[in-house]
């Protein structure tokens, strides 16, 4: 008779036993690199996608005018974010201003979405337009009109006089954005520093190590 050979049952068992072990140490790590992929690839489109969107606007219309009068009126707020930002990205619901809402949604197909509201003037004093607050949630479902988490939400500014889109805290150390950035409340540097990573989740990036 042939003799077969074959694994025996506590063999098995500690292959699979080790399988576990290594998975369990392993996919943490994993799922961590995979949600800083797509952090770093949702948040470069919807860079892209504004700041093309800002671009084509002003081509259009030559500059972008904002009535500084008008910053009460909800009517012409919601106007302007349609004629001159979201007529030009592809959207699936939007919710424009009223007397108790001071935000303009949008989300996107992939579910992502942000929600902004406009500053009638610029921080520095300066004068022109102010900026766009621009708070863009990866998951819409969960975001929080204002919120900026460093990991679902991120905080981005629009300046019309110069038609573009931008992040907060370009200006500052690296290392104080990192430390801002793992700060509870003041994650409004984390977008920063994924874009001046190239748009990748640095190494050392505190929410997600």
């Amino acid at each position: 008779m042939k003799k077969i050979n074959a694994f025996t049952l506590a063999e098995v068992l500690i292959t699979l036993g080790i399988i576990g072990i290594v998975a369990a140490m392993t996919l943490p790590t994993v799922i961590n690199n995979y949600k800083k992929q797509v952090i770093a690839s949702k948040l470069a489109k919807f860079y892209t996608i504004m700041n093309q969107a800002l671009v084509r606007s002003k081509a259009e219309k030559g500059e972008l005018i904002f009535k500084q009068e008008a910053l009460t009126d909800s009517e012409y707020l919601t106007a302007w974010y349609r004629d001159n930002i979201t007529k030009y990205i592809k959207t699936i619901y939007e919710e424009g201003f009223d007397k108790s809402n001071t935000y303009y949604k949008a989300i996107f197909i992939d579910g992502s979405g942000f929600n902004s509201y406009y500053s009638g003037t610029k921080p520095d004093g300066s004068e022109g337009l102010g900026n766009i607050y621009i708070f863009y949630c990866i998951d819409y479902k969960s975001c929080k009109n204002g919120s900026f988490d460093g990991i679902n939400s991120f905080l981005f500014i629009a300046i019309p006089d110069e038609a573009r889109i931008t992040t907060y805290g370009t200006k500052s150390a690296h290392s104080q954005l990192v430390k801002d950035c793992g700060t509870k409340n003041r994650q409004w540097g984390c977008a920063t520093l994924i874009m001046q990573n190239g748009w990748k989740v640095p190494d050392d990036y505190p929410l997600l190590k």
